[in-house]
């Protein structure tokens, strides 16, 4: 599908964003459409950079993603892509589902998990530069979007992210901020701490 979208964008001359791409071969079709001057974009999930599909063996739906998660050599493919700049963004994918739509049945189960909370610490994770994490989560999207960059100075709305790279948190369903909790990290210990969020006149701590 990457393919085809490619040719039929170079053949009308359109820009086009792809979101979540999971796969090698993916990561260098667009590679190769970028050095072709392509208008393309991309981005990929935060957990598809630190988890594969030996995850799915004891078939537990909190692992049941789209795109599925894939192999190591597919990871390490993302991880050089982002690197490369190949990848311009990565994304939390965070998709709540209610219990009854997970505590079933693998082949049952929805797609997804919650990753608003943990997008930021699995980029630390997968052994990301921190001015990189900074550009695919913060910077990139925006210039996607053709949306203005918050400048952090006075008189200027507060428009930022206060967190460090070491502070480590164990991740519980006590201090999930989400209404639901289909998340596989959920009982770990993660590493790089947000601990302030200031966005359209609102304090998140």
């Amino acid at each position: 599908m990457i393919a085809r979208d490619l040719y039929l964008a170079e053949y009308t001359g359109s820009k086009i964003h792809f979101s979540t791409i999971s796969t090698t071969r993916s990561v260098e079709l667009i590679r190769e459409a970028k050095r072709k001057g392509l208008e393309v974009s991309c981005d990929v999930a935060a957990h598809h950079l630190v988890l594969t599909d030996d995850a799915l063996l004891g078939f537990d739906s909190l692992y049941k993603v789209k795109p599925p998660l894939r192999t190591q050599e597919d990871v390490e493919a993302l991880i050089k892509g982002l690197n490369d700049n190949t990848i311009d963004a990565i994304v939390s994918q965070h998709t709540p589902h209610e219990i009854e739509f997970k505590d079933v049945e693998f082949e049952a189960a929805e797609f997804g998990i919650i990753g608003l909370q943990t997008a930021f610490s699995l980029a630390l994770k997968a052994g990301l530069d921190i001015n990189l994490i900074v550009r695919k989560m913060a910077l990139n999207p925006r210039a996607i979007l053709n949306l203005e960059i918050p400048a952090i100075k006075e008189w200027e709305p507060a428009n930022l992210v206060i967190f460090d790279t070491v502070t480590e948190w164990e991740y519980t369903n006590k201090n999930n901020r989400s209404k639901s909790y289909n998340s596989p990290f959920i009982g770990d210990t993660l590493k790089g701490k947000v601990f302030l969020t200031i966005n359209h006149n609102q304090l998140y701590k």
